[in-house]
């Protein structure tokens, strides 16, 4: 068994890891010295290690007397963030940092890597420790890593994702069972016309206006087509007709996002966004043409692997620092793993002693370093008794 005295003496290292991670953080798609930094680390461990060209990383420990295996995803890549904190290990990529805490997360896979790696007779289960690439952008990595042999001849019998939570403080973590992420699917609208003078429109046909409609026709998707018990999310944050205030342009771009709870009502939504669009379109004289390019899936946590991790994480931390976690619009592509294997995605506490921190994806975000040792001791924990 890995006790708390292990896990103290092997925090500085752990922390250099988190610290050169983050000082070093690689955009979505590009993370190959990361790659490379996190391979050469499982070797020294004495993992199976395998690269997929993508920059994902597996690192595979076998147990001695194992009779399954467990999974646990981390990301690698960073976002396109100019970093406003003043630590000594600030990124040294201008433009690019680590905002969403995935390098927390890689370093806490690390720590685990190495202590369980040392006690490998003792150990219930194999681990296959995924580090993978591209989780912030779609198509997302998850399923590069699915798709590949490795993952496919050492597929793991259960899959967890740990990821930081500044709403809770280091030592804090929190749990849900069932639905708890949404699916995230890209809307893009385009209306066109034949353009003309905004003081004439009787000649053309007004595109700006029929965006205006468009955009009211479809809150119908919520307010009228989706059960009202299923969250479900559509914005458009941005609407672009690069004309002046006396020409109606030839086209006007809406983009947004769809997100819902449930996978059925997605399909039907998606579809139904079209005709919206088609029909409201038709009835001012426009063309319109919609595309959807396809997020991520809905986020399904698995009730008993979830209801066991709890389990080890309230003798661990005590039923006071455990927490029910609220539905969130966000997404992730672990939603990938959880369509095919039962899985878990729970959260770590990032806040201060006073529960202050930045938010996830703003430049001044910075978890609270004894996350640190409890992100590590939290996935000993699991993994030793699961």
């Amino acid at each position: 068994m890995i006790f708390k005295a292990q896990i103290t003496e092997q925090l500085p290292e752990i922390r250099t890891w988190y610290e050169h991670l983050h000082a070093h953080p690689e955009p979505s798609f590009q993370e190959k010295e990361t790659a490379a930094y996190i391979a050469s680390g499982l070797k020294k461990m004495g993992l199976e290690v395998h690269r997929l060209p993508q920059n994902a990383v597996m690192g595979y420990l076998q147990a001695t007397n194992a009779t399954g295996t467990i999974g646990l995803r981390a990301e690698l890549d960073a976002l396109p963030l100019h970093e406003q904190t003043n630590v000594n290990y600030i990124s040294q990529n201008t433009g690019t940092m680590h905002a969403c805490g995935h390098d927390l997360h890689m370093a806490c896979a690390l720590g685990a890597a190495k202590l369980l790696s040392a006690h490998k007779a003792n150990l219930k289960h194999n681990v296959l420790f995924v580090f993978q690439h591209a989780e912030e952008k779609i198509p997302g990595g998850a399923v590069d890593v699915i798709a590949s042999d490795f993952f496919k001849s050492h597929k793991p019998d259960v899959m967890l994702a740990m990821h930081s939570f500044p709403d809770l403080k280091a030592g804090e973590v929190g749990f849900r069972s069932g639905p708890y992420m949404a699916s995230g699917d890209e809307v893009d609208v385009h209306i066109k016309g034949p353009g003309g003078h905004a003081a004439m429109p009787h000649k053309t046909v007004d595109t700006v206006l029929t965006a205006g409609q468009v955009l009211v026709a479809l809150q119908q998707i919520q307010s009228r087509f989706m059960p009202t018990e299923i969250p479900s999310v559509l914005t458009f944050g941005n609407i672009c007709a690069e004309s002046v205030m006396n020409i109606i342009p030839r086209e006007v771009l809406l983009e947004g996002t769809f997100r819902t709870m449930n996978e059925k009502w997605r399909k039907k939504a998606l579809k139904q966004i079209k005709q919206i669009v088609q029909n409201t379109a038709k009835a001012t004289g426009a063309d319109a043409e919609t595309v959807i390019r396809p997020g991520y899936p809905t986020i399904e946590n698995d009730k008993n692997v979830t209801a066991k991790i709890e389990n080890i994480a309230t003798k661990l931390l005590g039923s006071k620092n455990i927490h029910l976690l609220p539905l969130r619009m966000t997404t992730d592509d672990f939603g990938y793993y959880a369509q095919k294997i039962p899985s878990a995605y729970f959260r770590l506490g990032v806040a201060d002693s006073n529960g202050r921190s930045a938010g996830l994806h703003t430049p001044e975000f910075l978890p609270d370093p004894k996350a640190l040792e409890t992100g590590v001791s939290l996935l000993v924990q699991i993994i030793q008794n699961y």
